[in-house]
């Protein structure tokens, strides 16, 4: 993970930090945002066996091998890019996968003005994120 990475994880975590309560031991925000925003493609396990993956034009990846496929490295930056979409330069058509940065910040709307939306979406898609590394294989 380069310098820049890591200073941008670790504002991203200290914005978690300030707006979801410590979870011991699990990752109960991430857990359920995987529950509503990922399971119906990627199933439950993560494994890409969700129930609308069949009618998919592109089956959903097995998320448990992140890690694997990636040097044993847990891809964090690019899987968070990847979930927020709003960043991506989508050059050869639409997106796989809805952009869920911008469906998060519908979602929690601008009562935390702006600045506190984006940071609360930055702070799902970290939870998220998180919850996807714990699924590695």
């Amino acid at each position: 993970m380069s310098a820049r990475d890591l200073i941008t994880r670790l504002g991203i975590l200290a914005g978690l930090c300030l707006v979801t309560p410590v979870v011991a031991q699990e990752n109960s925000v991430g857990s359920e945002a995987f529950r509503v925003a990922c399971a119906a493609c990627h199933g439950m396990d993560g494994r890409g066996g969700g129930e609308f993956a069949d009618v998919l034009t592109v089956r959903p990846p097995d998320l448990t091998k992140l890690s694997q496929t990636n040097d044993g490295v847990f891809p964090y930056l690019r899987v968070f890019q990847t979930i927020d979409g709003r960043a991506s330069i989508r050059a050869h058509g639409t997106p796989v996968m809805p952009i869920w940065g911008d469906t998060f910040s519908r979602e929690i709307g601008q009562a935390a003005g702006p600045f506190g939306t984006e940071l609360l979406v930055r702070a799902r898609i970290v939870a998220l994120v998180d919850y996807i590394e714990t699924i590695q294989q």
